[in-house]
């Protein structure tokens, strides 16, 4: 029997509504790792730690850092990549937005907790970023889009892929990160998960479909693949019909 909270192959849009009222649930739960979150796994901490651990090594191998100063975490969910940045980013102006309220509560706890410094959250939605509202303005030398794209319907995502383009300073690089569709696109729509005990929905694009998206966005506006991948080792994947795969996008152009 086909279940039809699990399309694969066809286009459907998912709710909004859905999606934040999951998200604010998210943010209002405890965890024996807070990573699971956003990353989930909340079965199993140990896993979430380690894929943590592997991005951002991934991320710091292909990065040049030691020059970035502002950076715009877009769905920063509770700030993780703030975390990490502010302890390799001596100068860092960073900004995370999070649509979610109870998420930006638990980044700032979290940032507080740790002692970061530089590092600021603002409840906005990906979907309607308002430069001149930002509380760290930009342009900015990094942004990062990582695990964002699977919540938004196609064209949301190439506006927030063409704003953040547009958000980066000439020479400055963008992080996008993704689950992908491995030999097709796969959509849960309300679909009800025994593992996060909720209904989650999500579109898993293929490969060609970010491309085409980012063809889209990117038109004219001077951004070029400089490195791209699948992130994670088998041993870190739990998914046949997914894995996670990632962009380092350059806006080319000499750094501000």
């Amino acid at each position: 029997m086909t279940d039809s909270r699990r399309i694969k192959g066809r286009h459907v849009a998912i709710d909004y509504d859905a999606t934040q009222s999951f998200f604010e649930s998210r943010g209002q739960r405890e965890y024996s790792n807070l990573l699971s979150a956003t990353m989930y796994q909340d079965r199993e901490p140990d896993l979430v730690e380690a894929r943590d651990l592997a991005e951002k090594a991934a991320v710091a191998s292909v990065l040049g850092l030691s020059g970035v100063r502002r950076v715009l975490d877009i769905g920063c969910g509770i700030g993780r990549w703030g975390w990490f940045l502010a302890e390799r980013c001596p100068r860092l102006q960073y900004l995370g937005l999070d649509f979610s309220a109870s998420l930006i509560g638990k980044a700032q706890q979290e940032a507080e907790r740790r002692g970061a410094a530089g590092l600021s959250f603002q409840v906005m939605s990906a979907t309607d970023i308002r430069g001149d509202e930002l509380v760290v303005p930009g342009p900015f030398d990094l942004l990062l889009i990582s695990g964002l794209l699977i919540y938004l319907n196609d064209s949301d995502c190439v506006k927030v892929l063409r704003d953040a383009a547009r958000f980066c300073t000439p020479g400055g690089a963008i992080y996008l990160r993704e689950p992908v569709g491995v030999s097709e696109r796969f959509t849960l729509d309300r679909y009800y998960s025994e593992e996060l005990a909720d209904e989650y929905s999500a579109i898993y694009r293929t490969v060609d479909e970010l491309y085409a998206m980012m063809n889209e966005s990117f038109a004219g506006m001077n951004v070029t693949v400089e490195r791209e991948g699948f992130l994670f080792p088998d041993g870190l994947e739990k998914r046949v019909e997914t894995r996670q795969y990632f962009f380092v996008l350059r806006r080319d152009g000499e750094q501000a």
